[in-house]
């Protein structure tokens, strides 16, 4: 598989980050150092804007990437980290710092808030999960019940997944097994080996598996279009000072894109992806992008809602993901996502 990445399981995240919010507190961290020069005035020439992207350097992070690449293009002094390891590095980094924003799913900024850390959700970086439901023997979900589905925990994402799964086949979990197998790089094999019906992969195992007769029982980055993936997240004394770069990275953002859609820019859109994993296979890489198009994985105008942050929550405290929900308006802010698409956007 030329693109993969891993990240810490969720729930080792909430863990984790009550530690980190802890330790922060008692070494008092608060944010010190200015990560812009000239942003309170509106100007970005100079302005500093570090993203840390929790995953390995991977080529399914291009939209990413090209967005502070674009803030480069306006004299920014704009950079990505990678951070395949715990939030909890991403979180001390923003609190010193060293960082000035994160690229995490929702459930990961939802538990540090509940663990204490000052956040604020403020870009949607990807709008669509990139993850389908394969299997072998399953031609339709009509043949659900009674088969085991494999999650990475059952205290997790995957298994508010595989919630949505028995849902539109119009059963309950008590209808069929789910199995707690591990990472994708542990579900793919136990799919193959028949120790598990179904499961839930990335687009790029799709692309290995179907040629072997696999089927997909449910694209989620078709059929659940309100998931999110990643979002970003500041501090809210970085957003304060920094608003009009806040609102720059969503512009970016939203133009990155109208560039990956663009077929006039398949090529290009390979490339940089290459720049960021040379080791990924050219080919493999352009068609998960063309997938990834089909699929509407970015949206042209796809901005940060809410109202879809707050039912998203609730669903994945349903499963189990989360311990608790927060009120929505104590961990995101929209409003530099609505003046980015506001400033003339599509």
């Amino acid at each position: 598989m030329p693109i993969a990445f891993s990240r810490p399981p969720r729930r080792l995240r909430a863990t984790l980050l009550a530690t980190c919010a802890v330790a922060l507190a008692a070494a008092g961290c608060a944010g010190h150092g200015s990560s812009s020069a000239g942003s309170s005035s509106g100007g970005l020439s100079g302005s500093r804007f570090t993203l840390m992207l929790q995953s390995t350097a991977n080529a399914n992070k291009v939209v990413e990437v090209h967005a502070v690449n674009e803030l480069k293009k306006q004299g920014v002094d704009a950079s990505v980290k990678w951070n395949d390891s715990s939030p909890n590095i991403a979180i001390t980094q923003l609190k010193t710092g060293d960082i000035d924003a994160y690229s995490e799913a929702v459930t990961g900024g939802v538990s540090a808030v509940e663990a204490g850390v000052q956040l604020k959700d403020f870009a949607l970086a990807q709008p669509r999960q990139d993850y389908v439901f394969l299997s072998k023997d399953i031609a339709s979900l009509a043949d659900l019940r009674g088969k085991k589905i494999g999650v990475q925990d059952t205290t997790g994402v995957n298994y508010a997944q595989a919630l949505l799964l028995v849902q539109k086949a119009g059963l309950t979990p008590k209808d069929v097994s789910i199995i707690a197998v591990g990472g994708q790089s542990s579900r793919l094999p136990a799919l193959v080996a028949g120790r598990v019906d179904v499961t839930m992969l990335s687009h790029a195992a799709q692309l290995q598996l179907e040629p072997k007769g696999f089927k997909t029982v449910m694209d989620l980055t078709k059929e659940a279009p309100n998931l999110y993936d990643d979002n970003v997240f500041a501090t809210p004394d970085w957003l304060a000072k920094n608003e009009p770069l806040a609102v720059a990275f969503n512009k970016a953002l939203l133009d990155s894109y109208v560039w990956f859609n663009d077929p006039a820019n398949t090529d290009a859109v390979v490339n940089e992806a290459l720049q960021i994993q040379p080791a990924a296979d050219r080919a493999q890489t352009a068609q998960l992008f063309t997938m990834l198009r089909q699929a509407n994985a970015y949206p042209v105008g796809t901005i940060l809602d809410t109202g879809l942050l707050d039912q998203q929550q609730k669903l994945y405290l349903q499963a189990g993901a989360l311990k608790a929900t927060a009120p929505v308006t104590q961990w995101a802010d929209a409003s530099y996502a609505q003046k980015a698409k506001g400033n003339g956007q599509k």
